[in-house]
C-alpha cells in the first residue's frame, strides 16, 4: 500500500497498471481489498488501477474530529488522492454499494475531470426516514459495543452473494468477513455508517451527467436489485445496464472477470 497525505488523516491506496485511469471505490463495511481480483484484470488490460481504502477503513485511519463521515468528504479525500498522485487525465470511476454514493459526490462536484462513471449495486436515492434511523442506531450500537463487526459480518454475508457463489465458491465468503472484520475500525466504521443516513438524492446529478454511465447488477442482488439499477441506466443521457448472471450485490468480488470485461463500454 501507498499513502497520500490528507492533513489529519493519510489514505492508503493501491496502484497499478497503467493507461486509462480508473478509481475503484470500495462499498460498506468493506475496504479496498474487495477489488483485488477485478483490480489485476482490469491493470493488465490497459487500466492505470487506483483502489483505496476509504477513510477510516483498513490502513487509512478515522478522523478522530468528526463522528460523522459525509459521502461528499469521502469524494473530496478522493479528489485530493488523484492529483497528489499526479492523474491528469480523465478518470473513470466506480463505485460499489457505499461508493456509489460517493462516486455520485465526486460527479456533482468534479464532472469535468470524469471520463465515464461505473455503478455497481448502489442507488442514488436517500435513505427513507426509516432506514436513515436504522443507520443512526447501527451507529451507536457499534460505538456502545453492543453490536461487533462480527456481528454486521454475520447478518450481512448470507445475502450479498448469489446462490451459485455460496455453492460453489465459499471461500469468497470467508475471505468476506475478515475483509469485514480484520484490520477495520469501528469508529471509520460507524463514521460512515451515519454520513449514508445523511446523504442527499443525486438522482438529478445522473439525469444531467455527460459521460458515459455504465450500471452493473448481479441477478441475485437483493440489496440493490436489476430494475432499480437499469433504471439508473435510463435515467442517465448516456447511460448502459448489463446484469452479469450468477452474482449478487459484489459482482466484482464474484464475477472479477465479467466485470472487467463489462468496464469496456466506459473506456
Amino acid at each position: 500500500m501507498e499513502y497520500g497525505g490528507l492533513g489529519n488523516i493519510r489514505l492508503a491506496y493501491h496502484e497499478q497498471g497503467s493507461g486509462t485511469p480508473v478509481l475503484l471505490i470500495h462499498g460498506y463495511p468493506f475496504n479496498s481489498l474487495i477489488w483485488n481480483r477485478a483490480g489485476n484484470l482490469l491493470a493488465s488490460n490497459g487500466w492505470q488501477v487506483i483502489a483505496p481504502d476509504l477513510r477510516g477503513f483498513r490502513q487509512s485511519l478515522p478522523s478522530g474530529d468528526n463522528p460523522i463521515t459525509s459521502m461528499e468528504q469521502f469524494a473530496d479525500d478522493l479528489h485530493f488522492l488523484l492529483q497528489e498522485i499526479g492523474i491528469t487525465k480523465k478518470v473513470c470511476v466506480v463505485g460499489l454499494s457505499m461508493g456509489g454514493y460517493v462516486a455520485m459526490q465526486f460527479a456533482q462536484k468534479y464532472a469535468t475531470e470524469l471520463s465515464g462513471i461505473v455503478l455497481c449495486g448502489t442507488k442514488t436515492v436517500a435513505d427513507t426516514p426509516q432506514i436513515a434511523e436504522n443507520r443512526r442506531k447501527q451507529a451507536a450500537a457499534l460505538l456502545d459495543g453492543s453490536l461487533s463487526l462480527a456481528d454486521i459480518a454475520d447478518t450481512m454475508i448470507p445475502k450479498l452473494f448469489s446462490a451459485a457463489t455460496r455453492e460453489r465458491k465459499p471461500e469468497l465468503l470467508t475471505e468476506l468477513r475478515g475483509i469485514i472484520i480484520e484490520s477495520q475500525h469501528v469508529l471509520g466504521v460507524a463514521a460512515a455508517t451515519l454520513g449514508m443516513a445523511e446523504r442527499v438524492d443525486t438522482t438529478e446529478v445522473l439525469r444531467q451527467l455527460d459521460v458515459p454511465v455504465l450500471a452493473v447488477c448481479g441477478t441475485e442482488d437483493q440489496f440493490s436489485p436489476p430494475s432499480e439499477m437499469q433504471e439508473l441506466a435510463e435515467i442517465a443521457q448516456r447511460g448502459t445496464y448489463i446484469e452479469i448472471p450468477e452474482a449478487g450485490h459484489l459482482v466484482p468480488l464474484e464475477q472479477p472477470e465479467r466485470f472487467a470485461t463489462a468496464l469496456e463500454m466506459v473506456r
